[in-house]
């Protein structure tokens, strides 16, 4: 979901605990062998739960998070945004690690507005926290939407979009390579059961990758960290028989539909409210790839195949949140790379 809008924490020692292995044996010529412990590759699993999308027949993906010494409280994970935003509700008396400072902040998503003011603290996934105190959105106002939302009991959005911002994505500031790679997956539900889903720090590259893209650069927050531009990445879609188009792409975890926005799309067939007709062959592939990786026909179901068509402006293509339903994406903004597997 795009948001437009006027990050001293540790390794827990519970986390280094479930990292420690037995060391390999040492002898006359391996005293300073390495342990296990030491080369394993450093991960944290935070778990997704996805529930109905307000007003949709989509799903999202809602994870926990702590700020300062709050207790947890949900919120809904967002590729498409960057910085945490934090509905009324969230916790009762303000936390004492929390700084709240007068500076307004405006954001606007769903068409609405929430006004409220920049705040100041460390965030805490899992038991791990950010290396410094992160800024974000207190939302000291309320509307519809965001009513929406606390009647679910989710006071908030996480916005973890590798871009530029008014705020910063608190995983940037993780310890190590838990800010640098990070993998989101969400599973649909099945047989009435409760869906679920994880957010994995410290993801490494996927060994059966189905599609990669390189993102362009944007430069480094003001805490140095690299952004890159998810809203370009390079992909090439075809709808029915019309012929194929390349462009910038943007995966979003918080939207629920496709949306196909552009002059060059105006003679896609569609339905009632602007939407692709139902039917249509959708096929999409990175540029430069010899095969079509991903494909669906159009329906009406969100976070599935509902796609809307806006014929004006400039081409670009926001896929929703289907993807993560059904591929596990990685992020890694060591080097801008986005990729896709099974």
């Amino acid at each position: 979901m795009r948001i437009r809008s006027l990050i001293a924490g540790a390794v827990t020692c519970a986390l280094l605990g479930s990292l420690a292995g037995p060391a390999f044996a040492a002898d006359s010529d391996t005293e300073n062998y390495p342990s296990r412990a030491v080369t394993a590759a450093v991960k944290v699993k935070v778990p997704i739960r996805t529930i109905d999308t307000p007003g949709t027949n989509g799903q999202n993906g809602i994870v926990e998070i702590r700020v300062g010494n709050s207790a947890p409280f949900a919120v809904m994970l967002d590729t498409g945004s960057v910085g945490l935003r934090v509905f009324p509700g969230a916790w009762g008396r303000q936390p004492t690690s929390v700084k709240l400072g007068s500076e307004a902040i405006t954001t606007t998503s769903a068409a609405q507005n929430f006004k409220g003011i920049i705040g100041k603290a460390p965030m805490t996934l899992s038991g791990v926290s950010t290396t410094i105190s992160v800024p974000f959105q207190y939302v000291n106002t309320s509307n519809p939407y965001i009513g929406l939302w606390t009647a679910r009991n989710v006071f908030g959005i996480l916005g973890i979009g590798t871009g530029a911002g008014d705020l910063t994505n608190p995983l940037v500031a993780l310890p190590g390579s838990l800010g640098l790679r990070w993998s989101v997956h969400f599973e649909r539900k099945i047989g009435g059961v409760g869906r679920l889903g994880s957010l994995v720090l410290g993801a490494e590259a996927p060994t059966n990758t189905v599609m990669d893209f390189d993102l362009p650069t944007l430069g480094k927050n003001i805490n140095g960290a690299l952004l890159w531009d998810d809203h370009s990445a390079e992909g090439c879609w075809r709808f029915g028989n019309r012929p194929e188009w390349c462009g910038d792409t943007w995966f979003d975890s918080g939207f629920t539909k496709m949306r196909v926005k552009g002059r060059v799309f105006k003679r896609l067939p569609q339905g009632a409210n602007g939407l692709l007709r139902t039917g249509t062959r959708v096929e999409f592939a990175a540029q430069g790839s010899a095969f079509v990786a991903h494909k669906f026909v159009s329906g009406n179901q969100a976070s599935r195949n509902l796609v809307r068509v806006i014929p004006a402006g400039v081409g670009t293509i926001n896929t929703g949140n289907s993807f993560y339903f059904d591929y596990t994406v990685t992020y890694n903004v060591a080097i801008g790379h986005i990729y896709f597997s099974n």
